[in-house]
């Protein structure tokens, strides 16, 4: 999956560097610059683990789901072995895909030329091609790609050679069992449904998405109906943690008197796997949901919606269609600010550090994955 060799694009270390020190965002371009984008798909999204689906949907032999990891389309399958396995999603004889929906099947077929895959990747069958000189159909498995599971989530990685997930954030495992917080897929199929799933199309770069999605201090305003009236949002009722490529939020119960009829949040805790891999558990709620960019100034969310079995369905309903009300008015949010950074008369934003250290946070990681990909370090 190797694209035509591109010069990486004008990246000022040492100036992203020392303006981030003093509470600076990135360059108002890094939000739409083509260059950008294909740099950032490249050396960030095609390289790391990223979160695909809920493990309800693959849990028997045949099922199947397809999606993408960065820019490359992938399909997952469980294979007759009881095997979980990730493959990109193009048939090696003309690139056709060989899956086109999540569901469940026999084998990978293309449409195209009617190529034939098992569910370990190997050719099965490919029509008129006995007597293709040296064709052998040992060397035409589908190229694969790394799989792996945590929690209720499978994630994939595009690169086939990547380090298994956790050794990717080495202190997940240690802190997680120091909460107490349950990482075993078997734990969450047991206990949960999945219920719900929904798409969203963000008109705005991924990097906003992200900085919206790791700071509240937008949510009693533009969340003043949803999450700001669900949450207890003060200063102080947030908080997280910072785990290598990877943090955790928590919000303190809400401590308002309670009224008839209102949704009121007792516990909440998140982890977020940069970048933009999110696991959230709140009261009976179980929220899967990752962004992934789709071009320089789109990007597309999706979300899973799991509910405690035997928790009360209607109030499981309306904690959804109250998230659904939150991400939707993120998706405005980011939508303006897209609009405004395009017009070029603002140069970069001004963070709130006290407000925004999550923020900071995943804008350093950014830049540390920059670093990495022009200088090796």
């Amino acid at each position: 999956m190797n694209k035509p060799f591109k010069p990486a694009p004008s990246i000022d270390l040492d100036d992203l560097q020392t303006n981030l020190d003093q509470g600076w965002g990135f360059p108002a371009n890094f939000y739409s610059d083509p260059d950008i984008y294909d740099f950032d798909m490249k050396h960030i999204y095609n390289k790391s683990w990223l979160l695909f689906a809920p493990v309800h949907q693959l849990t028997e032999p045949g099922d199947t789901v397809v999606g993408r990891a960065g820019d490359v389309p992938v399909v997952v399958v469980r294979g007759r072995d009881n095997v979980l396995r990730g493959f990109v999603n193009l048939c090696r004889h003309r690139g056709y895909t060989v899956a086109t929906e999540a569901g469940k099947c026999n084998t990978l077929t293309c449409r195209y030329h009617a190529w034939s895959y098992n569910l370990d990747g190997s050719l099965r069958g490919a029509p008129n091609t006995k007597q293709e000189p040296g064709f052998d159909k040992s060397e035409m498995s589908l190229l694969p790609i790394a799989v792996d599971t945590w929690g209720p989530a499978v994630f994939v990685n595009a690169d086939p050679e990547a380090m298994p997930f956790l050794a990717h954030h080495p202190k997940v495992t240690d802190y997680t069992k120091s909460i107490g917080y349950e990482t075993d897929p078997q734990f969450y199929l047991d206990n949960y449904d999945l219920v719900r799933t929904i798409d969203y199309d963000f008109q705005s770069n991924w990097k906003l998405w992200y900085d919206n999605n790791t700071e509240c201090y937008h949510c009693p305003t533009i969340h003043s109906t949803s999450f700001g009236d669900a949450f207890e949002t003060k200063i102080g009722a947030f908080t997280y943690e910072e785990l290598d490529t990877c943090m955790t939020f928590s919000f303190s119960p809400d401590a308002r008197p309670a009224e008839p009829g209102r949704l009121k949040a007792q516990s909440q805790r998140a982890f977020q796997f940069y970048p933009g891999s999110t696991i959230m558990r709140q009261d009976d709620l179980l929220l899967l949901h990752q962004a992934m960019p789709t071009g320089p100034e789109t990007s597309k969310k999706f979300l899973h919606c799991l509910l405690r079995k035997g928790s009360d369905t209607e109030m499981g309903k309306r904690w959804i269609d109250l998230w659904d009300q939150t991400f939707s008015e993120d998706q405005g949010a980011t939508q303006i600010q897209q609009e405004g950074l395009r017009s070029g008369r603002m140069p970069r934003a001004r963070y709130v550090t006290n407000q925004e250290e999550a923020t900071m946070f995943v804008n350093r990681l950014t830049l540390s994955a920059y670093r990495k990909a022009l200088t090796g370090d």
